[in-house]
């Protein structure tokens, strides 16, 4: 009898192993149901990723109560099982989001951390390079993890978080990046990532600050930029991007397509990287090299200003300052060599005898500038110069914590480089003789153009930035169309030392015949201390950059952009307003000397101090900065936070006789409640106010006692804001905020920075919506919206058709939206 039983319950034992979440179908059949209900079964977990309850399935219109009581006792529901991609994604899935979105100088830094993210590495594997590129790793706990590696396997969180001398800061942002072995698969797979973003987001580098020339913030054209990145295996990557800035003309655009095979064993040395197609470059604190269009200021190196040190793919939206070709690495525990070689168009300003007189980063890249006018523009300026740019950089490493490195590289052009100033930039709309004017019965100076005030207008004083920039002639055996060439070299070192590190660079232009003659002028230097404490840190950097050192791939500390306070920024002054990209799309540092010193120190569980305090030189005019920044984190409650910054800003205020001193004084506030699901409430309060010096030329004379009636020596600006993000799962999330502005205002909102000068007022409110259907696939949309207060500058006038009108009122408004699309494959 009890034989029989057991043959008859058999088949139901057999039927209650079925995992409805990791079935993948066949199981189903010897389910009691429909064709069509175990066909609807199929479709709802695989787009739910599987279900928590057998009640979920009631959602599914084919199936009733009587249908789940009738397979309850056949299934079981065990969480679904997910590739290692996916749960790698899942498990960060809030830095996947923020680092999709990065742009500019970090956007290079987010695909590494990405790749990092989906596909850890094996700890005991890690290059210097790859532990450096990771963030809020300091040079200290990188020497800590690399001791560890020398000691024995690391086999576990146990012993990374016990590697003598790493922080807790360091192991808790290295852990999500880490594997403690090797993932070996029967076959390799394929893996990859789609991005698409269409948007219309003004961009922070136009330097029309009226916002009156429509070239350069036309909407109808949006920024869009497409991106797919493939990895087969452990070794192989490839990927392709299509990149387009708001306002490009039709057929301007920059396409980038790479192949990069990396991590290959060879025995005593490990192939890095080997790279055909797009690629950047970065290395030492970039004095002498490192790639991008992006300008960051006071990029010190640590916390989530990194950079990628060595050769990397591109698929960035850079698109003047990259490198195609082809680049190598190579590395074992002693040392590390780089070269790469590279031909690839530049947009430059072409000079009437066929010269040029300098790169520029336009944005976006207008061919015949916002005028389209060829008297002024004699050839088009995208595209227009090719360069030939080889070098490398060999660093050695004798013990764990010192690198002493060699970095040279040599670009070469198919034009002279001979900057042309007053012929091909300055001038103005009246001006239509190219030199400077003085025989004509209307000359430069009646006609206000900017050839006469280029190296004599007090408020211009950094002009002699301007004359310092490099020039060139001459020819290479390397490659026979040269005609002019700059060559760069320099050397970098580190030291780690207990918890202290130290680095630095130093880098000069070569002007002789002996390229790797060291000594030179002219020449640019940082250097800096970091130590680290359980509640202290503190950072002190030192950096001393030549008039003279006009090097286009520098991308070391600093506070502002080459030819800052430069006739760069009056397009009135110029040719034509697309040279203003001379000075707000430069990428470059200014020449300055300087000391730079910041500090977070954590009084309490619930009290974090931070402060930044720098002191400067420029070096055109020797004018005298100072910046200090001093912020409080407090967390009075666990869910509540307020943040308080203050600033103080001076510029001449060192030397009374200084043509254009400013003091700007800031104090932002910010009150951050946080609630359950991670949703979160803030409210912003910022005030600040700048005095400049006054303009005579503007004003009344101060002896005839008459009341000044234009102009204004100070910028009261004051704002007002409410932000919030709503998560109804983990798959939606709602933000959005509102602002009150008066005056200047710079805010992120969400993944946008945004910049506004409304000195009538202005309200500006948003709202970003961002879904993910299943695990690797989002759909995100933000949407802004910006209306002016009315205001009226003008008592009375007569318009064209000679009708009389008294106060006409001025009202303004704007939009814009941004799309991203990300998909894992």
């Amino acid at each position: 009898m009890k034989r029989i039983e057991i043959i008859l319950l058999l088949p139901i034992l057999l039927l209650a192993d079925i995992d409805l979440n990791n079935t993948y179908g066949e199981q189903l059949n010897s389910l009691p149901l429909s064709e069509k209900q175990k066909e609807d079964i199929r479709i709802f977990i695989s787009q739910r990723n599987g279900i928590d309850t057998i009640y979920d399935l009631l959602e599914i219109e084919s199936l009733t109560i009587i249908d789940i009581n009738k397979i309850k006792p056949l299934v079981e529901i065990f969480p679904r099982e997910q590739s290692s991609f996916i749960r790698e994604q899942n498990l960060s899935s809030y830095k996947v989001k923020q680092w999709l979105a990065s742009e500019g100088s970090k956007e290079g830094l987010s695909d590494i951390w990405l790749d990092r993210i989906f596909k850890p590495g094996n700890i005991n594997e890690m290059s210097y390079d790859e532990l450096s590129a990771l963030p809020n790793l300091s040079p200290i706990d990188v020497a800590a993890v690399m001791k560890q590696q020398r000691i024995g396997e690391i086999k576990g969180s146990f012993e990374l978080r016990n590697a003598p001398g790493i922080s807790y800061w360091g192991y808790r942002n290295l852990i999500d990046f880490v594997d403690f072995e090797s993932r070996t698969e029967s076959k390799p797979q394929l893996h990859g990532r789609y991005s698409q973003l269409i948007r219309t987001v003004p961009v922070t580098t136009n330097p029309d600050n009226e916002g009156t020339i429509l070239a350069f913030k036309n909407s109808s054209r949006p920024e869009l930029f497409q991106k797919l990145s493939l990895q087969y295996g452990n070794h192989i990557k490839m990927g392709l991007s299509h990149y387009q800035n708001m306002g490009n003309p039709k057929g301007i655009y920059t396409k980038k397509i790479y192949g990069l095979v990396e991590n290959i064993d060879l025995g005593a040395i490990r192939l890095d990287k080997f790279i055909l197609g797009n690629f950047s470059a970065a290395f030492g604190q970039g004095v002498v090299f490192e790639t991008g269009d992006y300008f960051t200021p006071r990029r010190t190196g640590f916390g989530f200003t990194k950079k990628a040190n060595g050769v990397n793919a591109d698929g960035t939206r850079s698109s003047q300052y990259i490198l195609n070709g082809l680049a190598v690495q190579f590395s074992n525990s002693l040392f590390r060599t780089a070269f790469f070689i590279s031909k690839a168009p530049r947009d430059a300003i072409i000079n009437r005898d066929s010269s040029f007189t300098s790169l520029i980063v336009m944005q976006p890249r207008l061919p015949m500038g916002a005028n389209n006018d060829s008297l002024k523009i004699i050839s088009p300026l995208t595209s227009s110069v090719t360069e030939m740019t080889w070098g490398g950089n060999v660093r050695v490493m004798p013990i764990v914590g010192l690198h002493v490195g060699i970095t040279v590289y040599e670009s070469l052009y198919d034009r002279i480089l001979s900057p042309q100033v007053v012929q091909s930039v300055t001038g103005g709309a009246d001006d239509n003789e190219p030199d400077f004017d003085l025989a004509s019965n209307t000359n430069d100076y009646d006609e206000y153009s900017g050839d006469a005030f280029y190296l004599s207008y007090m408020s211009n004083s950094a002009d002699p930035e301007i004359a310092a920039m490099y020039q060139s002639n001459g020819s290479s055996p390397i490659w026979k169309d040269a005609q002019s060439y700059r060559r760069v070299l320099g050397f970098d070192y580190g030291f780690v030392l207990g918890n202290m590190s130290i680095q630095g660079e130093y880098g000069e232009i070569s002007k002789g015949s002996n390229f790797f003659k060291f000594n030179e002028v002219p020449n640019a230097f940082v250097t800096s201390l970091y130590a680290q404490f359980d509640n202290l840190n503190f950072l002190v950097l030192y950096r001393d950059y030549d008039l003279e050192f006009d090097n286009p791939y520098q991308r070391s500390f600093s506070n502002y952009q080459r030819f800052k306070t430069s006739i760069f920024e009056d397009g009135y002054w110029l040719e034509d307003p697309v040279y203003s990209f001379l000075y707000s799309g430069n990428p470059q540092p200014q020449s300055e000397q300087g000391f730079y010193f910041f500090t977070r120190y954590q009084f309490h569980r619930s009290l974090v101090s931070y402060i930044n305090w720098d002191t400067w030189t420029r070096k055109a005019d020797d004018a005298k900065y100072y910046r200090t920044v001093l912020s409080v984190d407090w967390r009075p409650v666990f869910n509540y936070r307020i943040n308080i910054r203050q600033k103080w800003q001076e510029r001449g205020s060192f030397d009374i006789f200084h043509p254009s001193p400013f003091d700007s004084r800031e104090t932002r506030i910010r009150f951050r409640l946080r609630l359950s699901r991670f949703n979160q409430l803030e409210l912003l309060y910022s005030r600040g106010y700048t005095t400049f010096s006054p303009r005579p030329r503007l004003t009344e004379s101060v002896s005839s006692g008459a009341e000044m009636k234009v102009g204004d020596i100070g910028s009261p600006d004051e704002t007002i804001g409410i932000s919030g993000t709503h998560n109804f799962s983990d798959a939606m999330t709602l933000k959005g905020g509102v602002l009150f502005i008066q005056g200047f205002l710079w805010n992120f909102e969400d993944t946008d920075f945004r910049i506004f000068s409304a000195q009538h007022g202005a309200m500006h409110s948003w709202v970003s919506w961002q879904c993910s259907p299943v695990n690797n696939f989002t759909i995100k949309l933000k949407v802004s919206f910006t209306g002016y207060d009315s205001y009226s500058s003008i008592t009375s006038g007569k318009s064209d058709s000679g009708r009389w009108i008294s106060k006409p009122v001025v009202n303004e408004s704007e939009s814009d939206f941004r799309l991203q699309i990300d998909y894992a494959i």
